[in-house]
Parts: C-alpha cells; sequence; structure tokens
C-alpha cells in the first residue's frame, strides 16, 4: 500500500512522508466508503473506520488502489514543493548559475538551476521571460549557454493538478552585477546605484575591488562595469 519508489522519488522526511500519506489514503478511502476514516502509518499500517470498524486493506479493489497511489504522489509531491518554495525563499534576491534549455520568443528562457538544499542537490527550472534580458540578449542566447540569472520570485503554482515551485529570474536586475561582484570579493559595501543592462553599470564601494573581478563581471553581463571608490559612512 505505501509506494516505496515514490518514497525514494520525493526523498521526504519521514515524518512528513507519513502524514502525506496517511492523508492521501484517509481522502481516498473515507470517500469511496463514504465514512470518516483515519489512517494510521507506524511500523504496521492501522486503518479505522468510524465506530472502530477495521478495514482489510488486501480486499480492496485495483481501481481503489490505483486511486490511492495516485493520491499519495500528489500529496508528497505538494509537500515537496511546499518545502522547496520554502527553501528558495531565501535563494530570492540572490543570484544563481543556470543552463539554458528552451527558448520561445514570447515566453523567454527556461533555465535548469542546481542549487544545495541540506548537502543534497535540487535540479528545479526557473523562467526569463524576454523583458528581463538586456536587448543584446533577447536574440543572441543559445541552448546549453551557462549564465548568471538573479532570483526575482518564488511562487506555488499547480499545472494539470500538480504542485510546482515557478521561479522567476533575471539578468537586467541592477542587483545582479552587485550580487556578482559581493561574492568574488567579500565586499559588502558594494552598491549598483544605475544600471543600464547591456551597456553599463555603476558601482559604489567604500574598499578598492581587485580589477580582475570587474572585469569578470563586465564579461559575464556583457557591459561595462563603472567602480567608484566612495568614502565610508560613519555609523
Amino acid at each position: 500500500m505505501i509506494p516505496l519508489d515514490l518514497l525514494a522519488k520525493y526523498d521526504l522526511p519521514a515524518p512528513e512522508a507519513a502524514l502525506a500519506i496517511e492523508e492521501a489514503i484517509s481522502g481516498v478511502l473515507s470517500k469511496a466508503f463514504n465514512m470518516d476514516i483515519l489512517v494510521s502509518v507506524g511500523v504496521e499500517m492501522e486503518v479505522v473506520a468510524l465506530g472502530n470498524r477495521q478495514i482489510d486493506l488486501s480486499s480492496l479493489s485495483r481501481q481503489l488502489k490505483r486511486q490511492i497511489r495516485y493520491q499519495i504522489e500528489r500529496e508528497l509531491e505538494k509537500r515537496q514543493s511546499l518545502r522547496e518554495q520554502e527553501y528558495l525563499r531565501t535563494l530570492r534576491g540572490r543570484h544563481i548559475l543556470g543552463e539554458i534549455r528552451r527558448i520561445a520568443p514570447d515566453e523567454g528562457l527556461t533555465v535548469d538551476l542546481e542549487v544545495e538544499d541540506h548537502l543534497k542537490s535540487l535540479i528545479l527550472t526557473g523562467t526569463c521571460y524576454a523583458r528581463q534580458l538586456p536587448p543584446h540578449e533577447r536574440s543572441g542566447l543559445h541552448i546549453g549557454v551557462r549564465k548568471a540569472f538573479l532570483i526575482t520570485s518564488v511562487l506555488p503554482v499547480v499545472e494539470k493538478d500538480k504542485a510546482k515551485v515557478l521561479i522567476r529570474l533575471s539578468r537586467t536586475s541592477k542587483s545582479l552585477p552587485e550580487s556578482l561582484l559581493r561574492e568574488m570579493t567579500g565586499e559588502q559595501s558594494i552598491r549598483c546605484r544605475r544600471r543600464i543592462a547591456g551597456a553599463f553599470s555603476e558601482i559604489e564601494t567604500s574598499e578598492r575591488i581587485p580589477k580582475e573581478a570587474i572585469q569578470a563581471v563586465g564579461k559575464e553581463l556583457g557591459e561595462r562595469i563603472i567602480v567608484r571608490v566612495v568614502a565610508k559612512k560613519d555609523s
């Protein structure tokens, strides 16, 4: 009754997976038998109907077992999506490296993103609409190219009865050169004061930053990086 292949596929913590399975089976059986049915997943699964009536799971029809499996997968999928969303919210406003997998004139780019979640790699999909690309990149990028993107939003969505996390990306935000330079140099005073994507970014910092980092970010974004060292503000 508990599909081990689905548990391996979604890889949720055991208590959370157990709750998802209990909710899925309880919902399907309660509807099928038209009564409240409680399910407890432990060393052995216990199914109890209203009035302590025991239900023999081995007697269920194939169709009902298929419905249970389908609902278990939906519950596991939904909970994994919520966990991913919770984690990815912490990445909003940061940059991430992504590989372009699809290019559509109206929909922009579909991008594969790899992030680390509790020492485990997650391969997720993000979308970068054409308006979030610098003009010179809207017809100049190719499938398989790897670029840095800023994560601008993380939204839960349901498509074709499946829970997903929609990640929206940008290559035009002025936070992107700022984030890239901070990562390369470790200098937190870096601020991007003005940017025309594909032309230039004006950066201010209270400390000098390596020329190599400036050139690397300029090459990544295809624009000139102008850096001004300004006096530190009194705290």
